[in-house]
């Protein structure tokens, strides 16, 4: 639910007007509102307004569930009296007041500008939930050659604590001997005070974080009231394959007491396979299966492989793969014999090595060996 305050405050002597606005995001955008019964035609010369400044404004960022207002000027610049009144917005929304001196007075009324004076408009909001905001009151008015008035409200609604550019970090093309560093950014849109208390990794032996203050540059930049650099580091030893680690940023801030980011990546070692895991879910018992995986070592080197366990039900053969432009590259070949009895093979293969840098290699397996098949 969204709710948009718009309030038109008339400056004439001791007259002050505001009008307020009621946006509902959970009911769906109806049809312009019935424009406000325009005033008796002046006789006379025309009114003409000007708008101090640009119809839309930029907010930048603001966190979610705060409150903001925008004022802009309206001059009567012309010779006759302008009225203004609220015609159309970008939601559901009802005029929820009119009052004058403290006197409350008909809705949908309009606001009488003289010749010569100005009125100030405000529009206030909450950002709630949304992430981009993009929000708009259309006005209307007596003068002949500006109809109408439009004031649009816009930014981005970021979380009380916000990671940039996401809560996501990638480390691709990594190998088990890689030092790797990726930098984010946690920042507070509407707070400068907060502080970040703890970093804590899902592996600490391999994966660290340290946290620096963002300069007085950065904050500028990034349109946010404070926060940290954060440098993630990868230490060499991590094992070859898919990761997905994590990252628990722990704050002081009132609204938000952690995030947590994703670190996710692929390790290749001295020697991969590929497929990393080996997965058969359709083998029949009477005609079994053969399936390939490719061992690709590092640098081409030459490798002896040692099968040091088969699951029971498989065969497993090794031959090298070389090519005049491909060295270090071996076939392995996996083999469900016809005749192998239902059931799930749920292991690994693990192979023996006499690499320097790896001595074992296992490739997990999964298949579903089902009944029939076969003549």
């Amino acid at each position: 639910m969204r709710w948009i305050s718009l309030a038109l405050i008339v400056v004439l002597g001791t007259v002050a007007v505001s009008l307020a606005v009621l946006y509902d995001p959970d009911t769906a955008p109806a049809p312009s509102r019935p424009a406000t019964p325009r005033p008796t035609p002046h006789e006379g010369p025309p009114p003409k307004l000007e708008l101090v400044g640009q119809p839309v404004y930029n907010f930048g960022t603001m966190p979610k569930h705060a409150k903001s207002a925008h004022t802009w000027q309206v001059k009567n610049t012309g010779q006759g009296p302008l009225y203004v009144w609220l015609e159309e917005s970008s939601c559901s929304c009802t005029v929820a007041k009119l009052e004058k001196k403290g006197a409350e007075l008909a809705a949908q009324a309009s606001v009488e500008v003289p010749p010569g004076q100005s009125t100030p408009i405000e529009v206030s909001w909450d950002t709630r939930e949304w992430s981009g905001f993009h929000q708009f009151a259309r006005l209307g008015t007596n003068d002949p050659e500006n109809p109408s008035l439009t004031l649009a409200i816009h930014g981005k609604v970021l979380p009380a604590v916000a990671v940039f550019p996401s809560e996501t970090i990638a480390f691709p093309g990594m190998t088990t001997e890689d030092t790797r560093h990726e930098k984010l950014t946690v920042a507070s849109p509407d707070r400068s005070g907060w502080k970040l208390t703890k970093l804590v990794t899902s592996k600490p032996d391999r994966i660290l974080a340290r946290a620096t203050p963002m300069t007085p540059e950065e904050v500028k930049s990034l349109q946010v009231a404070g926060g940290y650099q954060v440098d993630v580091e990868i230490k060499p030893g991590m094992p070859p394959g898919a990761f997905r680690e994590e990252l628990v940023i722990h704050t002081d801030h009132p609204d938000q007491a952690e995030v947590r980011v994703a670190l996710l990546g692929r390790v290749t070692g001295p020697i991969t396979a590929s497929p990393e895991r080996l997965r058969l879910p359709n083998v029949t018992s009477g005609e079994g299966a053969t399936a390939v995986v490719t061992l690709m070592v590092l640098g081409g080197r030459a490798v002896h492989f040692e099968k040091a366990h088969v699951p029971a039900k498989l065969q497993v053969a090794i031959e090298p793969e070389n090519t005049p432009t491909l060295k270090g590259r071996y076939r392995m070949t996996v083999t469900v014999p016809p005749g192998t009895p239902p059931g799930t093979v749920i292991d690994q293969i693990v192979l023996k090595t006499d690499h320097p840098k790896l001595d074992r290699l296992e490739i997990p397996v999964t298949i579903y060996i089902a009944r029939g098949g076969g003549g």
